[in-house]
């Protein structure tokens, strides 16, 4: 069991802190990892945001060697260390064009994961609470127009950060996704995928469908609906994800609809989750709508 939360906010707030929020009252659902998506509003930033977890820190000098390849420019640069992980935080000057190139260079590297790059895109996530991922992280955040998060109960896969939510795929590096639920065609979709090019960090089945959706975007030039309904087909077992890119948001709820996902729609304001309750910070006293199964909805930014 795990929980899944999204929300679009047309007006000015701080998104990363109801974020936060929302997964505090959903703990219950995963206490072993945390993490949260957001998306700034401000179009006028040109520098990059690279977010990465290290296992080595040889790995580092090796790093630098990439962005250099790819013609990027580190301006700003800050470290994180927890538990077996550390945390690199950069600002770069790097061309739009090489964002994908540079995201696949990375990973390919065994000791370097990326959590996150792009212009508006920031994730952070860590193993334990939503409290404790604002301690050990500094979450930078101007004004976001929306995000999602994620709750971890670990089953199958490692219980470290990388097997956290949300995932990325460079495939197309602006989607991430959280997900809800078990894939019982996990070792196929991975095969087909790495035959496409992707390149797995995990063992986790969550990050499988993010290289799946990625790549049907990359392929159908963005459009998130379409990619989602794509999924929907390609996909088996019992899921809700929840997926975001910097213009789009939706969800896609499995055939069977055995996963809980609800909706509330009110003041310029989209809520998607597990639990009504977790709706509560914005809203006290709401009804949310279930969601249908093989239900698909994708909202514009």
């Amino acid at each position: 069991m795990c929980g899944i939360a999204g929300i679009i906010d047309k007006n000015e707030s701080k998104l990363s802190d109801t974020i936060i929020d929302i997964l505090s009252l959903i703990q219950h659902r995963g206490p072993d990892a945390t993490g949260i998506a957001f998306y700034d509003r401000d179009d006028q930033q040109q520098e990059k945001s690279l977010r990465l977890s290290l296992t080595d820190s040889k790995a580092r000098l090796k790093l630098n060697d990439i962005i250099n390849e790819y013609g990027g420019q580190v301006s700003k640069e800050s470290s994180e260390i927890n538990k077996n992980f550390s945390f690199l935080d950069m600002k770069l000057k790097l061309a739009e064009e090489n964002i994908s190139g540079l995201h696949k260079a990375i990973n390919q590297t065994e000791a370097l994961y990326v959590h996150s790059i792009g212009k508006k895109c920031r994730v952070y996530k860590d193993s334990g609470t939503a409290v404790e991922l604002c301690k050990n992280h500094q979450i930078e955040e101007k004004s976001a127009s929306h995000g999602i998060g994620h709750v971890r109960m670990a089953t199958e896969s490692a219980e470290d950060i990388n097997a956290a939510h949300p995932f990325v795929s460079p495939f197309y590096s602006d989607l991430t996704i959280v997900h809800n639920g078990q894939l019982t065609n996990y070792f196929n979709l991975r095969r087909e995928l790495e035959s496409k090019g992707a390149i797995f960090k995990t063992m986790n089945d969550s990050e499988a469908a993010s290289h799946l959706i990625s790549y049907r975007m990359k392929e159908n030039g963005g459009d998130l609906e379409d990619a989602l309904h794509y999924s929907l087909e390609k996909l088996d077992g019992i899921f809700c994800i929840i997926a975001a890119s910097s213009d789009q948001m939706g969800f896609v709820k499995d055939k069977m609809g055995v996963k809980p996902l609800l909706v509330f729609e009110k003041d310029g304001v989209i809520l998607m989750g597990s639990e009504q309750i977790e709706f509560t910070p914005i809203f006290e006293d709401i009804y949310a709508r279930e969601m249908e199964p093989s239900e698909v909805k994708v909202w514009s930014i």
